[in-house]
């Protein structure tokens, strides 16, 4: 079962890579004797399938099941902070619907790639039951509005409730669907709703970004909206949209938290091998020192720990706050959204004050070849000798005016290239070499 995990938890096609098998196999590996698992999951189709069979093979263990529903992920992580416990949150994200898979948990954080090969070896191994007098007990418990009173000291209530921002949510009628509009509400915004209505049956592509969102910017300026907010399928990501109904390129929003946190406290900034120059020359300007981890918000959080940062994101909108649990929290970012409009202003003047490059974030379909042996080539073959080259997640060469990233997809059977350059000439250059490289490598 090596392997079985990805960037972010188990992950795939339902009925192929992700089964009710594998989900009661999972629930039997995370759920321990005597011990308690919280279970959660997206609005998917097969969701409530899959959190069936984790509760069984959880119970098959001698666990005890509390069964929370639909629930955003940074919920879940809340609610086994809460309990002391582990928890499975059953969900693909943004990826398209016949994809599913699991996120196991572990007082408030994800679970260690280490607890991660656990879980694989007792997947692969003997599977085994206690007696019928020690299997486990089903409940179920709503942890929405303990969570809401855990989130909101965390931002400038009084600031968002003077100012009354109106503000579009599009929660996809995925997972954040019910509590996104009340929580915001509670905060003091006036909501419009958009896609929260109706969850199971999203309206749009679960991915939130420019492309997905053209309904969502058209309704944030026919409603008149200061802002608008979008989550993706399970909530651990808030995407922003101006009032002229513009989404915020993920890179720039990523810029405005940093320099938001920045200005409150100096101290380190937590991101990834895939942040842009404008985070880190947003950083620099704001006093701050970025520190740079593999992809995945586990890394993230972890780093944010250690080092007692001030703030931790990635640039596909997930952010880690050193005050919550130590995961990524898209129901957070959403209150930070609201508290930067109130007190800094316009969404629209900010994001103009971020200077961005020219970049280029593509991706590669595998062709079955496996995403090891693919990088394998690309690391004998993909040089730039006027480049510093890091490893420390896939091939990412830093150039005096500019960067590319070459690494496996954690989600797909993909390979992702991100590059950006000062100058739009070098960046097609570097963009068509590292290509010509990839799909060589894929043949």
């Amino acid at each position: 079962m090596a392997g079985l995990f990805g960037t972010s938890g188990i992950r795939g096609i339902y009925g192929k890579e992700v089964t009710a098998s594998l989900a009661m196999r999972t629930g039997g590996a995370a759920g321990k004797k005597g011990g308690k698992l919280i279970i959660a999951r997206d609005a998917r189709s097969t969701s409530p399938l899959l959190a069936n069979a984790i509760a069984a093979g959880a119970m098959l263990s001698g666990a005890g099941v509390v069964d929370i529903g639909m629930a955003p992920t940074p919920l879940l992580a809340y609610a086994t902070a809460r309990e002391k416990c582990n928890g499975a949150m059953v969900t693909a994200s943004h990826n398209p619907p016949e994809y599913n898979g699991i996120k196991l948990f572990s007082c408030g954080s994800e679970f260690t790639r280490s607890q991660e090969a656990e879980v694989e070896a007792a997947i692969a191994g003997k599977e085994s039951a206690v007696a019928w007098n020690e299997a486990g007990q089903k409940e179920s418990k709503d942890y929405a509005q303990e969570y809401a009173h855990f989130l909101l000291p965390q931002v400038d209530t009084p600031s968002i409730a003077g100012r009354k921002p109106r503000v579009l949510v599009d929660a996809g009628n995925a997972a954040a669907s019910i509590l996104a509009p009340a929580l915001l509400r509670a905060a003091g915004c006036e909501v419009v709703e958009l896609y929260c209505s109706e969850p199971g049956k999203p309206g749009r592509d679960l991915e939130p970004k420019a492309e997905t969102l053209t309904v969502a910017s058209e309704a944030v300026k026919k409603n008149r909206c200061d802002l608008g907010i979008a989550f993706d399928g399970d909530g651990d990501r808030a995407i922003g949209i101006d009032e002229k109904g513009r989404v915020l390129a993920l890179d720039v929003q990523l810029a405005i938290f940093c320099a938001h946190f920045l200005k409150k406290k100096k101290g380190a900034i937590v991101s990834t091998v895939e942040a842009s120059l404008c985070v880190k020359e947003t950083v620099e300007k704001a006093g701050g020192r970025l520190s740079i981890t593999p992809v995945g918000s586990l890394f993230v959080a972890e780093q944010v720990k250690k080092q007692g940062a001030v703030f931790g994101g990635e640039p596909c909108g997930e952010y880690v706050f050193p005050s919550s649990t130590p995961c990524a929290d898209g129901l957070l970012s959403a209150l930070c959204l609201a508290e930067i409009f109130c007190t800094k202003g316009r969404l629209s003047a900010l994001a103009d004050g971020v200077k961005t490059y020219p970049i280029e974030r593509r991706k590669y379909g595998c062709g079955g070849k496996s995403k090891e042996r693919i990088m394998a080539e690309l690391a004998g073959g993909l040089a730039f000798p006027e480049a510093k080259l890091s490893t420390i997640d896939g091939l990412r060469y830093d150039f005096s005016d500019g960067w590319l990233l070459v690494r496996p997809s954690g989600t797909e059977p993909a390979m992702r290239l991100t590059c950006e350059f000062k100058g739009k000439k070098k960046l097609d250059e570097t963009v068509a070499a590292a290509e010509k490289a990839i799909l060589a490598a894929i043949a």
